[in-house]
């Protein structure tokens, strides 16, 4: 039998059971709950040798096909859409020349992934942070203070001190998930932690919720490849 593809291991004190998850660009990735034992992961990882083995070869076959350096660049979280166009030039630079246009310029494609890496977080913080402060308002849950980061495998996050978190890649998924993920972690500042009474309170902001969990969950898989963290570096 083949050795096993390399993974790495993540301790979660939120995680109930063992997880596997196969990250974009191509990447393993074993949740392990923090009253685990590390001992049972080669075997975990064994036993589920053929569902990792699809889902790489899936992963690989979907970034084979797809451009590195876009044509264009849609955020669906506020419907717009930009045309990237590339500029043969020494230095690595994004401008926004006109609207929902790019102009991209530098020869090598792992650092123009960089520079289009720079443009989105420079997007994000620009969109995110104001929305957050709306919906902050609208239900009442304040918060101290945001940052945007691009995180692998993280939506968004609460601090103890009520500071929030959010990754950039959300301009990629919907507008209902994205205000979802904000309501999420605006009821985090309540309770720190996934108890009854934090979902009460998220379902009485959200009733239908549900749908956008479901819907993050699987969206790490929309996010194109020059957007990923550490792509291109």
């Amino acid at each position: 039998m083949s050795a096993l593809p390399p993974y790495s291991v993540r301790v979660s004190s939120r995680a109930k059971r063992l997880q596997m998850k196969v990250l974009p660009p191509g990447k393993v990735q074993v949740v392990v709950p923090k009253h685990c034992s590390l001992k049972h992961v080669p075997a975990f990882v064994a036993e589920h040798r053929q569902w990792m083995q699809f889902h790489l070869d899936k992963m690989a076959a979907a970034y084979t096909e797809q451009s590195l350096l876009p044509e264009s660049v849609c955020f669906q979280a506020v419907d717009e859409s930009w045309q990237v166009d590339y500029v043969d030039q020494p230095h690595y630079r994004v401008i926004e020349f006109a609207p929902g246009r790019l102009q991209l310029s530098g020869p090598d494609t792992s650092r123009a992934c960089q520079a289009l890496q720079w443009w989105l977080q420079q997007r994000a913080k620009r969109l995110l942070p104001g929305w957050l402060a709306q919906v902050s308002a609208e239900l009442g849950l304040g918060f101290n203070r945001v940052t945007v980061r691009g995180q692998k495998t993280r939506w968004g996050s609460c601090s103890a001190q009520k500071n929030i978190n959010l990754n950039r890649a959300l301009l990629f998924v919907s507008p209902g998930a994205v205000r979802y993920l904000m309501i999420h972690e605006l009821c985090h500042t309540r309770h720190l932690n996934h108890s009854p009474s934090f979902w009460a309170l998220v379902a009485d902001k959200m009733p239908e919720y549900e749908i956008y969990e479901t819907e993050l969950r699987q969206a790490l898989s929309i996010i194109p490849a020059w957007a990923q963290p550490g792509f291109g570096g």
